[in-house]
């Protein structure tokens, strides 16, 4: 099957599941790596110079918004900070979202522009919502572990300043921090593609996403990491190989989801209605 074949497989398939992907989380899917990457190459190529054009667009824009967030709220101590924080990953993730909102274009067939790119910001609210959840997912258990040690007075028994408990001490925080933020990114992936594509507010879109990861979580972990991989190969050629490398991840990741609403079997136009629908039950784990 040739590359242009796999492409127009995914043609004339609506993006919104009605019923959460209810036959994928029972049957199960294979997540094929390969045939993603043949496809997402396809799909961007005749794209390339606007897209690039877009990424290192993002580069500057994450650049300025930190510097800028930065110097405006430094006066106001740490939850300054955090706050500056927040903002500039509201907005930087608008930015990222725009990805697929022009992919959904050329997925169409649609006349798409640089503009399109922007369209991101029309669900800013829905995706600032979503990272919060996510922010707050990753902080609590950090502020956990440090109560805990505040009550059995870790802190005043463990010499932090000492060479060899500084190196574990390291290792260990990577390890807390690193796996449970792959773990969290993993199962909320699709969340930012729900959101725009299918016009979902942020909860359902996690939800979706949660329940579609978890029919196949390690392929889907496999998946991140490979990904995470070539774009530290981008990152080794002075970081301009990640102009192309980001573009190609956000594409790879858009066509894994349409595949995937594609072997579920059902879908409905971008106005589909969650709530009405008797086949999608919420709370249905």
């Amino acid at each position: 099957m040739t590359e242009q074949n796999t492409l127009d497989d995914l043609q004339n398939f609506g993006f919104t599941p009605t019923d959460e992907f209810a036959n994928l989380r029972s049957q199960g899917y294979s997540v094929e790596f390969g045939k993603t990457i043949s496809s997402a190459w396809s799909f961007i190529r005749p794209y390339l110079g606007v897209l690039v054009l877009y990424t290192l667009f993002c580069f500057f824009a994450d650049l300025s918004l930190s510097f800028f967030i930065s110097q405006t709220t430094s006066m106001l101590g740490n939850l300054g900070y955090v706050a500056g924080a927040i903002v500039n990953l509201t907005l930087i993730s608008a930015l990222l979202a725009g990805f697929y909102s022009y992919y959904q274009k050329i997925y169409l067939k649609e006349e798409s522009s640089f503009q399109n790119l922007l369209d991101g910001f029309q669900f800013i609210g829905q995706l600032a919502l979503h990272q919060i959840v996510v922010v707050l997912m990753l902080v609590l258990p950090f502020v956990g572990i440090f109560l805990l040690a505040q009550e059995f007075g870790i802190n005043r028994t463990v010499d932090i300043f000492d060479t060899n408990t500084y190196e574990t001490f390291t290792v260990f925080y990577y390890l807390l921090f690193i796996i449970p933020s792959l773990s969290i990114f993993t199962l909320y992936i699709f969340t930012p593609i729900i959101i725009v594509v299918s016009k979902t507010n942020f909860w359902l879109a996690m939800e979706i996403s949660r329940k579609l990861v978890l029919a196949n979580y390690i392929g889907v972990f496999g998946f991140v990491l490979a990904f995470i991989v070539i774009n530290i190969l981008g990152l080794l050629f002075l970081g301009i190989g990640t102009l192309f490398t980001i573009p190609f991840t956000f594409a790879a990741t858009f066509l894994l989801y349409v595949k995937l609403l594609k072997e579920n079997g059902h879908s409905t136009n971008f106005s589909g209605d969650f709530y009405s629908d008797e086949n999608a039950p919420l709370d249905a784990f």
